[in-house]
């Protein structure tokens, strides 16, 4: 009898799903401003502003910001086949691969969240990730087995991955090693795209791409940006939470919008790379707070993978800002690190 196929639910809604209130909120009826949108990363990007650079053009910043994100694509997409981190991928044996200062620098923030999560994190787990269903294709997916998962795990090694700058390059380690920057790539392209308004010499905005986003200034109200926060229902739709933000990125992470069922089981997207299963502990969604929006986005997965405990425990031993959301008998349950409960808002 050929294995049972699991009952997929809202499968390729993930990334653009759980920013979708954080943008709403942002960009409500109280802000007016310029506003430049498109899509990229399989997603889409926003970008708003007011203030002293209102006048500056929108056609200007659509033109800048399609450019740069077309070059950050161009050197860390695993969907366009050329692309610097394909390329390094279909490398067909170990060894130095020549590689931009750009790449190796969002590896190395990878590396540190990875190493400082004991491996929680890991940009290697993407034949993982393929195994379970959530890759790019979907058709003829069964259930794995246990030697299947035991053999996709043989592949992973974020600790076996090198950079140097001189030369710039990449090491990989063998021919099965494979890099997917999806949990960190988003974060560093908002980074950018904010680097790319500083640059333009806008004081207030919001930049947005697939519901990671950084704020700096205040909004047309005059306060801090207010960012609204998913409860983390399969379902329907509400504000759990709102943050004040200000010259900080923001990172969420859930099990709510892409997972299957199998058995009467849910199976989230979300493959913890050192069991190599999806997770299975009660925490829903994970918001990271920090500075710099890739390091944000890739802890924002970290943390969902350690579990509640761990990760709020994580949080308060390393003063970061985080908003925990469990599912509890009694319903969603927000649990706030000391380093966040300033910016809640309600």
């Amino acid at each position: 009898m050929p294995p049972s196929k699991p009952s997929f639910r809202n499968h390729f809604a993930l990334t653009a799903a759980l920013g979708l209130l954080l943008l709403l909120s942002a960009c409500g009826k109280e802000n007016h401003g310029p506003q430049v949108s498109g899509e990229t990363m399989g997603t889409s990007y926003t970008m708003q502003w007011h203030g002293q650079a209102s006048t500056l053009k929108i056609k200007t910043v659509r033109l800048a910001a399609e450019q740069r994100l077309a070059e950050i694509n161009q050197l860390m997409s695993t969907y366009i086949p050329d692309s610097q981190l394909s390329l390094f991928n279909a490398q067909d044996h170990s060894g130095w691969f020549a590689a931009d200062a750009e790449l190796i620098y969002v590896l190395d923030r990878a590396y540190s969240v990875s190493q400082a999560s004991k491996g929680a994190f890991d940009i290697t787990v993407g034949p993982l990730v393929n195994l379970w269903g959530f890759g790019a294709k979907l058709e003829g997916f069964a259930f794995p087995s246990a030697t299947e998962v035991r053999i996709a795990r043989l592949t992973l090694g974020w600790d076996r991955i090198q950079t140097r700058q001189q030369p710039l390059s990449i090491f990989k380690p063998a021919e099965n090693v494979y890099v997917d920057l999806s949990a960190i790539a988003k974060g560093y392209g908002v980074d950018q795209l904010a680097m790319l308004l500083d640059n333009f010499g806008v004081k207030n905005y919001m930049v947005e791409i697939g519901g990671e986003i950084k704020a700096k200034g205040i909004a047309e109200h005059g306060a801090a940006w207010r960012i609204g926060i998913e409860t983390p229902m399969h379902a329907g739709r509400s504000v759990e939470a709102v943050i004040g933000l200000n010259n900080l990125g923001v990172a969420t992470s859930g099990d709510y919008r892409n997972y299957f069922e199998h058995e009467g089981q849910s199976y989230s997207h979300t493959i913890d790379p050192r069991t190599g299963y999806p997770v299975q502990h009660n925490l829903a969604s994970v918001t990271v707070l920090h500075e710099s929006t890739t390091v944000a986005d890739a802890w924002a997965t970290a943390l969902l993978v350690l579990g509640p405990q761990q990760a709020y425990a994580y949080a308060e031993e390393n003063n970061l800002a985080v908003l925990l959301i469990t599912r509890e008998d009694k319903g969603y349950v927000k649990t706030i690190s000391s380093r966040m409960r300033p910016f809640i808002l309600n």
